[in-house]
């Protein structure tokens, strides 16, 4: 199947989006959307045409297939979402007629919350219940989409790997495997020198990640309830079975890799990269809390790096892993930051690993919002887009406005290129107040600056933060993002988000823009003349 900057195309033309943010390198770009435009995203011609009824929370973005065939219907284009209560539904992606799910399959029970083995006492990160908590990855080319679930049943708490069908829904691969392992490790939980992965006491948030013929999913902690570590596992994508182990702190404790729901990046030989939140740390990189982690496809480590203040970070619960890395396209750079709201430049080639005093080792540090009384978190990550005069970096921190920075001679400009004007109802700069941000996308045809458009969801007027608030769609001129051009309170009768999904990016594709909600839906918009 053919490659484009925003991932696999279908023969027919139509995008699928079949990983978190597009593609491995996290862009968050679909580069050949043709139907929306600045010029047809407005009230008075774009709108929620319908939404699709789900049985739970959604935590993970929508995945879409063009020109799945169906047993039966033929040929869809389909838009697959995950649920917290661990159904996994296949709905026909643009027929408004089409209300009922193509097929629904159920991954077992839920955990309920509260639970006295989820998370700390009076743990609110997640509300109602825990199951699929990451987005699923599709391997289009199989026919197979592959999700991880959490259960409660009655033997214990368990994460497990399924594979299923993209047709029909049906497990396949030989059915589902359970994610276990014992490693050797004298830190936190560890036994006789060894240590052995626990299912209640890690979550797994990142989005699954295909590369090498390989699945690869990263753990971390419920609310930081220890003992935890920040884990790694390859699966084989035909067998399902284990293929390696990662684990970010052997000898110490937490190292969570959370990334706000975004997934592993990988470069074009294989090589896996994701951020860590706080944890132990050691300068000779046995340690990595707070770190950016480079590892080969066999999951050994390959390079890394930690800023010079990773103490302060640790002391400060400033996890460097609140949001994920992207890898800059036709460059070997990275670009991440977490909530101390500090961007990293890296070389993939060199990443610096530490360097007390200073992070002078490093292409590139700077804060993208000027340090106030407020907290200016990223989570999730920045996206990408390449536009004549130079790549733009978008990003929506807490407390602050969406914003954009070119790059150009290797380095990003600190001061930004263009800055949203967008307040919130009660007046809070920048249109999110607090946490998490905005999550974002792009789309665009090509390179054409008149044809871009950001697209962010966040909290409508209050913290998200252990908390379920109303969201906001929000679309902007990806050239200049004072010119907001729809959001979805615009015209709230017919448009409204409902209950804020945490972290979870738009999903555009093919003229449609897909946006879940805590509301018990599947929300899809398009143009409405």
């Amino acid at each position: 199947m053919p490659r484009t900057p925003n991932g696999p195309k279908a023969p027919n033309g139509r995008v699928a989006v079949t990983t978190q943010h597009n593609d491995n390198r996290r862009t968050g770009l679909n580069a050949c959307e043709t139907t929306l435009h600045p010029g047809n995203v407005t009230p008075a011609s774009f709108g929620r045409l319908f939404s699709r009824a789900v049985d739970g929370h959604v935590y993970a973005q929508p995945l879409v297939l063009p020109g799945v065939e169906l047993p039966g219907p033929g040929p869809r284009d389909v838009v697959y979402v995950a649920t917290m209560h661990n159904s996994v539904y296949a709905y026909d992606a643009v027929d408004p007629t089409a209300s009922a799910p193509l097929w629904r399959t159920s991954l077992g029970p839920s955990c309920p919350l509260p639970d006295p083995e989820i998370g700390p006492s009076h743990y609110r990160d997640i509300a109602v219940e825990v199951g699929v908590v990451s987005t699923p990855v599709i391997d289009a080319a199989r026919h197979v989409i592959y999700v991880l679930a959490f259960t409660k049943e009655a033997d214990g708490h368990h994460h497990t790997l399924h594979a299923l069908d993209t047709r029909t829904g049906q497990p396949v691969l030989g059915g589902a495997v359970r994610v276990e392992a014992t490693v050797p490790g004298t830190g936190d939980g560890s036994v006789g020198g060894r240590l052995t992965f626990t299912s209640k006491r890690q979550i797994q948030r990142s989005a699954l990640t295909l590369a090498n013929g390989t699945v690869y999913a990263a753990f971390a902690a419920y609310g930081d309830r220890s003992p935890y570590h920040g884990w790694v596992f390859g699966f084989d994508a035909t067998t399902l079975r284990r293929t390696g182990v990662y684990v970010t702190t052997p000898g110490t404790g937490l190292g969570g890799i959370w990334q706000a729901g975004q997934g592993l990046a990988v470069d074009e030989a294989g090589c896996l990269y994701f951020m860590t939140g706080n944890g132990g740390f050691r300068p000779d990189g046995s340690e990595l809390g707070d770190s950016v982690v480079k590892l080969r496809p066999d999951l050994t480590p390959a390079d890394w790096f930690s800023p010079f203040n990773n103490a302060g970070l640790d002391a400060a619960d400033a996890d460097l892993g609140s949001a994920g890395p992207l890898l800059l396209p036709g460059t070997r750079l990275l670009l991440g930051g977490g909530k101390e709201g500090k961007f990293y430049l890296l070389d993939t080639a060199a990443m610096g690993h530490f360097h007390a005093g200073s992070d002078s080792q490093i292409p590139q540090s700077f804060f993208v919002v000027t340090p106030d009384a407020n907290t200016h978190h990223i989570h999730g990550g920045p996206v990408w887009w390449d536009v004549p005069g130079g790549p733009w970096c978008y990003i929506w921190p807490e407390n602050a406005f969406l914003r954009a920075y070119r790059f150009a001679g290797g380095r990003l400009d600190p001061s930004p290129v263009s800055t949203s004007t967008t307040t919130d109802p009660t007046g809070v700069p920048g249109g999110s107040p607090g946490m998490p941000g905005g999550m974002l996308s792009v789309s665009a045809a090509g390179r054409d600056p008149r044809s871009g458009l950001v697209w962010a969801s966040h909290p409508w007027r209050e913290n998200a933060n252990q908390a379920v608030v109303d969201g906001v769609l929000r679309a902007y001129r990806a050239h200049d993002l004072t010119d907001e051009v729809w959001h979805s309170r615009m015209n709230a009768a017919r448009d409204d988000v409902g209950k804020f999904a945490k972290f979870v990016p738009p999903t555009v594709a093919n003229g449609r823009v897909y946006l879940p909600s805590f509301s018990g839906a599947l929300h899809v918009y398009g143009p409405t003349g």
